[in-house]
């Protein structure tokens, strides 16, 4: 079984070699599609994202499923794994050895499961398509 510190290179290494064998033109358009489905996250996670679940469409953490769409995450469902900074309330010794006047700062990354919409079941969400149509179709 692999450290967490292999686990963890393995994820980005293997996030790395899809991305490098984007030689098919549907494979980069698909990619595309990923990129700009995810234009909140940073090109890492993107790539840990399309790397996992090439099909993903709308992610979320399993709390977020369940407290912001009134939806679960189905039973043995694997997490995609995409990388969340770790934030540290700093010091004054700390604001003084960084030399900065910042009050929290980045001290680290750790790799979180969140889940595809297809991965999950209960309330349908809507999509901005379906939300511009429930409230300017004139009904």
């Amino acid at each position: 079984m692999p450290t967490k510190e292999e686990w963890k290179k393995q994820l980005v290494d293997n996030a790395e070699q899809q991305i490098l064998n984007l030689t098919d033109s549907d494979k980069f358009k698909n990619y595309l599609n990923t990129v700009a489905k995810f234009h909140r996250y940073s090109a890492r996670n993107i790539d840990l994202i399309y790397s996992q679940n090439p099909e993903a469409t709308q992610i979320a953490g399993f709390k977020q499923w369940k407290n912001d769409f009134n939806r679960s995450v189905n039973k043995g469902e694997k997490g995609i794994r995409i990388a969340a900074p770790m934030i540290k309330k700093l010091t004054p010794e700390d604001q003084k050895r960084l030399d900065t006047t910042k009050e929290k700062a980045i001290v680290g990354y750790r790799y979180i499961p969140v889940f595809d919409i297809s991965q999950t079941s209960g309330e349908p969400v809507l999509s901005a398509k379906d939300f511009v149509k429930e409230k300017f179709s004139g009904s």
